[in-house]
């Protein structure tokens, strides 16, 4: 294990989950005045045109060629189809629900990780993630009123899983590839070109004027997005995702000093429950990863 390096992508990591909840909770504001789809493709348009001048600022070259596109491609579109549940999601949940709710991902990466990663997961962490599940189903609360914008968040955290899982094989492969055209920049590159062509589509039943603030926001949503990309995707291609993923929780704390200060939003104790249930799980599952690959 290297410790330097394992350190370097937890401090990254943290960095990325704060501006994720930045951008996350500028959306929401949006999603009062304009559509989820022009949101999506606005900030993704905008975020595309950061990415490039951060590239061209940096010399760093972009590109769209792959020595595995089919894959790339997959983790374009499952990472598409994740982000519009998630922002779905978010214009009906409160911020500190919808973020929870999302961040039950590492039970996924967890499970995800043994056949497509080659990982072996023991009886300790089977039972963890059985757990983390108790607290997705606490917080969905399938005994009460049924919950569409609650099941949006799970997929769109499963979608997220997955994604995290394209990126690590992605890395992997680049690693050992002489043309190493796999990069996070060039991964974010793919991912956002992808987003834009898509999500361009829907655009003329959709549209609707934006205010002069909203443009501002959108603006301000695409900057902190894409350096919560560029650092979550690049801490996952430095180490394992069981190691990177729980340290996204403190996303958690910042999701509900938001959610309080922007709009009064106070988690009830079967929400909390649902919450500790899902963090000690995920908290537990990278203890016990750390603590396989120190005796591997």
């Amino acid at each position: 294990m290297n410790l330097t390096k394992d350190r370097y992508a937890v401090g990254i990591t943290m960095l990325g989950t704060f501006c994720f909840v930045v951008q996350d909770s500028t959306i929401k504001w949006l999603t009062d005045d304009v559509a989820i789809l022009q949101i999506v493709f606005l900030r993704s348009l905008f975020a595309l045109l950061f990415l490039v001048m951060g590239a061209v600022a940096v010399r760093n070259a972009l590109t769209l060629k792959s020595d595995r596109p089919w894959l790339l491609f997959i983790r374009t579109l499952t990472n598409i189809a994740s982000w519009c549940c998630f922002f779905t999601g978010l214009k009906y949940l409160p911020l500190a629900t919808a973020a929870t709710l999302f961040f039950s991902f590492p039970i996924y990466v967890t499970a995800l990780s043994i056949p497509f990663l080659g990982e072996k997961v023991g009886i300790r962490r089977w039972s963890a993630m059985l757990v983390g599940f108790m607290g997705v189903l606490l917080m969905t609360r399938p005994g009460a009123a049924f919950q569409w914008s609650a099941l949006l968040m799970i997929m769109a955290a499963f979608g997220w899983a997955t994604v995290v899982i394209l990126t690590r094989i992605l890395a992997q492969h680049s690693d050992h590839s002489k043309t190493r055209v796999n990069t996070p920049s060039s991964m974010l590159f793919h991912t956002l070109v992808g987003f834009c062509i898509v999500t361009a589509i829907p655009q003329p039943w959709v549209w609707q004027p934006v205010s002069a603030e909203s443009w501002w926001l959108i603006i301000f949503a695409a900057l902190f997005g894409v350096v919560a990309q560029l650092t979550l995707v690049k801490a996952y291609s430095m180490a394992s995702p069981s190691l990177i993923a729980p340290f996204e929780y403190l996303g958690l704390v910042w999701a509900a000093i938001f959610g309080f200060v922007i709009w009064n939003d106070t988690p009830d104790s079967v929400m909390i429950v649902g919450a500790t249930l899902i963090i000690a799980s995920n908290i537990y599952i990278a203890r016990r990863e750390t603590t396989v690959q120190d005796s591997a």
